[in-house]
């Protein structure tokens, strides 16, 4: 009977330790679950903590840094010029060494200046810039008078665009004043005919235009300038009837044109001009142009102008008429 209960009881035990055994291990596991869980937890937390920042750093550079309009609107605002205004005065704008100190320059109409400083008034002017310019390809500084300094109505880039268009116009018109307009040229022939009297045998040079036909000058000349404006007749002319004078030759299938003048073409004129854009609207502009030349009586060298004073030269203003990006009205220098 002991035995038995001996027995039992021992069954009992193994019973309750397996019983033991078992709760510790699920103890365990239930332990290992929720410190993995908590683990996931916290590294999510972490995710979404460093998400938040990230994003509140991007919304703080959005609204820190201007919109691409604002940016827009600040570069136009800075590439806007200023420049001498000559409303109804064509004297040049005294440049000081101080806002009362010496004439040391003077500026021409239209001139382009940067403004570096904003000075107080005096009794001769009631604002003064400290400004710097380029004249005759040096760079300069000094103090002018504010009164006459103006800001333009457009931008330095619009005011390049037309520079652009009148750099060739004056080329054309350099380059057509004597001699029809050839473009670049290369090898040259010689050409016999008698003189316009009659009585004399002339030879005159022709030389090969970059050219193939006078179509290519017309297309080319009519990307900036009115026809109207043409100042050579643009007509080809009998090789096989030449006469004195003639503008264009087919030879060989190429085109030729007169190298030869008959006379001289002397000009003061220095090449250097400055303008003012007086409106742009409707695709149309107006311009006003200073011309910049020696005058009549000086003894400076136009080819080094370097060693020129003011007195030296003179300004003459003309008006310019675009449409459309061609020069509808023009009136060259001299």
């Amino acid at each position: 009977m002991n035995d038995i209960e001996k027995q039992i009881e021992g069954e009992e035990k193994e019973s309750k330790e397996e019983s033991h055994i078992k709760l510790n291990r699920n103890n365990k596991r239930n332990k290992t679950i929720v410190y993995i869980l908590g683990g996931v937890i916290i590294l999510l937390l972490i995710a979404t903590i460093i998400y938040l920042v990230i994003i509140n750093r991007e919304n703080k550079n959005k609204n820190s840094e201007p919109s691409s309009s604002d940016t827009i609107k600040n570069e136009v605002e800075e590439n806007y010029i200023y420049y001498v205004s000559c409303d109804d005065n064509t004297a040049l704008l005294n440049v000081r060494n101080s806002t009362s100190g010496d004439i040391i320059d003077g500026l021409s109409c239209y001139k382009q200046v940067t403004i570096e400083e904003e000075l107080e008034k005096t009794e001769a002017c009631d604002k003064w810039y400290k400004i710097n310019y380029k004249k005759r390809e040096s760079n300069y500084t000094g103090y002018a008078c504010g009164t006459y300094i103006k800001k333009s109505n457009v931008t330095e880039n619009e005011i390049n665009k037309v520079k652009e268009l009148i750099d060739k116009a004056n080329d054309y018109y350099e380059n057509s004043v004597i001699k029809p307009y050839c473009g670049k040229t290369s090898t040259s022939k010689d050409v016999s005919f008698k003189s316009d009297d009659g009585t004399t045998d002339v030879t005159g040079e022709y030389v090969k235009s970059e050219y193939k036909n006078i179509e290519e000058i017309k297309t080319y000349l009519s990307t900036f300038l009115d026809p109207s404006l043409f100042k050579n007749e643009l007509k080809l002319s009998d090789i096989n009837n030449p006469k004195q004078y003639d503008n264009y030759y087919e030879i060989d299938g190429e085109l030729y044109c007169r190298n030869y003048t008959g006379k001289g073409w002397l000009s003061n004129y220095t090449g250097n001009y400055d303008i003012e854009i007086v409106s742009n609207t409707d695709n149309k502009i107006v311009v006003n142009i200073a011309y910049e030349y020696l005058t009549d009586d000086s003894k400076c060298d136009i080819k080094d102008l370097s060693k020129c004073s003011n007195s030296n030269f003179k300004y003459e203003i003309s008006k310019i008429n675009i449409e459309d990006g061609i020069i509808k009205k023009m009136d060259f220098h001299k």
